[in-house]
């Protein structure tokens, strides 16, 4: 038998298994319902490089994480920004939140794993973080929540009709994933 015929045979060993196995035994994706929030953060960073030229600035996150934006047509100070040196940046990021309270195959799993208090570095370089709703105000269509074991309350604004079902689904103590796209710099200064 050639490399080639096993592979195919194994293929279709492969999607023959996957038909005949009784649907509780195949594995399926947890379905989450998620919205996104738009967001502007303001942290003390340390700086690793500025590219003038090219208008980006790589920095690190208190958390560890770092990142590497575009900045604004509008920071006009960036060539003053020294390597290695603390800042003060401000950024846009979008947060998305998925409901971590729905069931499902691995839902309990997913859990377990998001209320660990020390995040693992994976999920910082790739900004996800566990979200414990703190409050919910329907009339006013806003979310607030905390980051893992302590930091910052946040609360976001509902202004979309999706957000604002999602914010029906959710109660106080509902611990969510929060998944963190940042876009771009839009403040920098030199930190005292």
């Amino acid at each position: 038998m050639t490399i080639r015929s096993m592979s195919v045979s194994l293929v279709a060993a492969v999607l023959t298994m996957g038909t005949i196995l009784p649907a509780s035994a195949q594995v399926t994706a947890v379905p989450r319902e998620g919205v996104a929030f738009n967001d502007s953060v303001t942290a003390r960073v340390k700086i690793e490089t500025v590219d003038a030229d090219d208008g980006t600035v790589a920095f690190t996150l208190p958390d560890g994480q770092v990142l590497v934006l575009a900045v604004s047509p509008s920071v006009r100070n960036l060539a003053a920004i020294a390597d290695g040196s603390t800042a003060n940046v401000t950024y846009t990021q979008v947060v998305t939140m998925l409901n971590l309270r729905q069931k499902g195959p691995g839902s309990k799993e997913a859990r377990r794993d998001q209320m660990n208090v020390k995040p693992n570095k994976t999920d910082i370089d790739a900004g996800r973080f566990t979200l414990t709703v703190t409050a919910v105000d329907l009339p006013n269509n806003t979310v607030s929540v905390i980051e893992g074991p302590g930091g910052p309350v946040r609360t976001y604004k509902a202004n979309t009709i999706a957000k604002q079902d999602m914010l029906k689904k959710i109660k106080v103590g509902d611990v969510v994933i929060g998944l963190t796209t940042p876009l771009m710099v839009t403040a920098i200064s030199p930190a005292n």
